[in-house]
């Protein structure tokens, strides 16, 4: 397959003042900062390793680039994980846009000790608004079981899925809909770099270099980030300066850039001071279940159908267990994004949508929380390299006794809502993975077990900012991409005044001198 020219305004590497923010990742979080910096007048080059969907799908240079090494009992898939091209993994989001509960941001059994999160519901919930606007999330009104807010979402829900609360009303189940995000540039899925990056390109602060991959970040003694090194395919290399740096590349790739980022002063990584770099991977677990129901008036139309019950979000909680999420979806088709589908299986789910005029079939799946554990981590590989040279990440991942308990409590409650539906021919399928990873750069107030503060800066360093699901500090049940937005929204501001009172002087200054 190709092996194209994927670099992009790579001169731009050259300006002779050093950019405000330099942005490595062009995913959600990058794109998002980004975009929000340039319109507060701060000049940010964002610098990101792919290029085009072309490119990612035929350059087995890039794909190389996304390989790492797996160890552990879940059987985690390793294909479909990341992504390596311009606007990032939100080129394969599914657009649902969920906010955490409150309780998930309070001391609950899956809480790590002595790592509390050091942010409320309250202090998140203003940029949960502003996200949502971002994204343009539809959906509601809710019911009381879904996070609480003070105003309703941007759009209002689509599909109509009454149909389907009142299917599921004979067992009791409360349906909301999905919040999700809504594209303009697209028919069905909102990518960030149709929907965002464009406003970010329009401003005369914008650069983006794409087809450049950042190894490692130069740093002095005390932490402070004086460039971020960058290498093309072709053997050229660049140094990124900037006042501040941004690390927006995922649970993954980022605590691997700290690793690799090792000095003399840091000798087991930037910002690895106490050994948490890389810790407490944590993901979304989900049951998968379908079973076969009598048609009525609800099911006999074909429209597909999905919605979310959050009414036993904390159901197993005062059992010591984490939080879940059941999914519903009532359809003629069923297409399960995160299982692989072979092209000799066509005619035999065409027949299962023949005979689903005859029956319908219902499915449920349950997202579950993860209990935190250290020893579910990202390191550096020690047998495998990538095409520069460097180690590969290794992704250390195993159940904890009480992942599989509460995968089995979901299990049995979603057997026992089909009990009250008198559905029929269930079957199991695989446990699937959202490919959410979290909590690998965990923030918190205390540096001895977190990797970021509140501001999501780095506690080893001054001026290096981490803004994605790595700084969670506990997975709770639903997907975290518009927490994720919060939190990059909040940052915004953040890095918006400590730029606004750096300039105070040198405007002082200045009026001063006239």
């Amino acid at each position: 397959m190709g092996k194209r020219n994927l670099v992009r305004n790579l001169d731009a590497l050259d300006a002779p003042e050093p950019y405000d923010v330099c942005i490595i990742g062009s995913g959600p979080a990058g794109t998002i900062l980004g975009t929000q910096l340039v319109k507060a007048g701060q000049r940010v080059v964002m610098l990101e390793s792919g290029n085009s969907l072309v490119d990612w799908l035929t350059d087995p240079r890039l794909k190389q680039l996304a390989e790492y090494q797996f160890s552990g009992d879940t059987d985690y898939p390793l294909t479909r994980t990341s992504a390596r091209l311009v606007g990032g993994n939100s080129n394969f989001w599914t657009g649902r846009s969920d906010r955490f509960q409150p309780s998930d941001f309070e001391d609950h059994p899956y809480t790590p000790p002595n790592s509390p999160w050091p942010i409320s519901y309250d202090d998140l919930e203003p940029y949960y608004e502003r996200a949502e606007h971002t994204f343009r999330v539809r959906g509601g009104p809710f019911s009381e079981h879904m996070p609480p807010r003070k105003n309703p979402l941007p759009l209002p829900p689509s599909p109509d899925i009454t149909s389907l609360k009142e299917l599921m009303k004979p067992a009791g189940v409360v349906v909301d809909d999905s919040p999700t995000a809504t594209p303009t540039k697209a028919f069905r899925f909102f990518k960030v770099n149709k929907e965002i990056l464009p406003e970010y390109l329009a401003s005369p602060n914008a650069t983006l270099v794409s087809g450049v991959v950042i190894t490692r970040l130069q740093h002095e003694p005390d932490g402070t980030v004086t460039g971020a090194l960058c290498k093309t395919f072709d053997g050229v290399e660049k140094i990124a300066r900037a006042k501040r740096y941004v690390l927006a590349c995922g649970g993954i790739q980022n605590p691997r850039i700290l690793l690799l980022s090792r000095s003399e002063a840091f000798p087991n990584g930037l910002g690895n001071s106490h050994d948490r770099v890389g810790r407490g991977f944590n993901e979304h677990p989900a049951v998968n279940i379908y079973t076969k129901i009598r048609h009525n008036r609800y099911t006999i139309f074909p429209k597909h159908k999905i919605g979310r019950t959050q009414q036993y979000y904390e159901r197993f909680r005062a059992q010591g267990l984490g939080s879940v999420v059941p999914v519903i979806i009532q359809s003629y088709l069923f297409p399960h994004h995160l299982v692989d589908y072979k092209p000799v299986d066509i005619p035999k789910h065409f027949f299962k949508i023949l005979s689903r005029t005859v029956k319908a079939t219902l499915y449920m799946g349950c997202l579950i929380e993860q209990r935190i554990q250290d020893s579910n981590r990202v390191t550096l590989s020690g047998e495998r390299n990538d095409v520069f040279g460097d180690p590969i990440a290794h992704l250390q991942y195993s159940y904890h006794p009480d992942d599989l308990k509460l995968l089995q409590c979901a299990r049995e409650m979603l057997h026992g809502i089909f009990d009250k539906l008198n559905a029929t021919d269930r079957k199991e399928i695989q446990v699937t993975f959202s490919r959410h990873h979290q909590g690998t750069c965990r923030m918190g107030d205390n540096p001895a077990t977190s990797v970021v503060d509140r501001n999501l800066k780095l506690h080893d360093s001054p001026n290096l900012y981490i803004p994605g699901v790595e700084t969670i500090v506990t997975g709770a049940a639903v997907p975290p991409t518009l927490t994720l937005a919060a939190l990059t929204h909040r940052l915004g501001d953040h890095l918006i005044e400590l730029h606004q009172e750096a300039r105070k002087p040198v405007e002082i200054a200045a009026s001063a001198a006239v």
